[in-house]
């Protein structure tokens, strides 16, 4: 990492083996200021493979921005693997980033398809 911020390649190397894992994904109410994951609201759960299919183009394909949104983010997409365990999660900002494990990375990804995302979101429930 450079500079306390991981790199577009390692990000996407992280995001390919908990993606390979992942059985199945809520999202859950508040950005990175939500609290624990465990006690938040589910807003959306995905557990069939064309949805996670969706959802992982939408939340992994763009561009790593070598910076982080000032805002906490609105909801959080969690993965879990195939025990129910959490592996991973991105929080949404301002409705073009995702922010995974913004913590440990410090690096947005500009989706590459903001309003699909927002679509997809807001057909399950989520926004709207």
């Amino acid at each position: 990492m450079t500079g306390g911020r991981g790199s577009g390649a390692e990000i996407r190397a992280w995001l390919d083996d908990v993606w390979d894992r992942t059985e199945a994904a809520v999202v859950l109410r508040g950005g990175d200021d939500g609290g624990p994951l465990a006690r938040r609201e589910i807003l959306a759960e995905f557990y069939d493979d064309e949805a996670l299919a969706e959802l992982r183009r939408l939340t992994t394909t763009g561009v790593f921005q070598d910076d982080i949104c000032r805002c906490h983010g609105s909801v959080t997409v969690v993965l879990l693997d195939a025990a129910g365990e959490f592996i991973g999660s991105g929080s949404h900002h301002g409705g073009t980033d995702v922010s995974w494990e913004r913590a440990r990375f410090r690096n947005n990804l500009e989706v590459a398809d903001p309003q699909g995302l927002l679509d997809f979101l807001g057909r399950h429930g989520v926004y709207g």
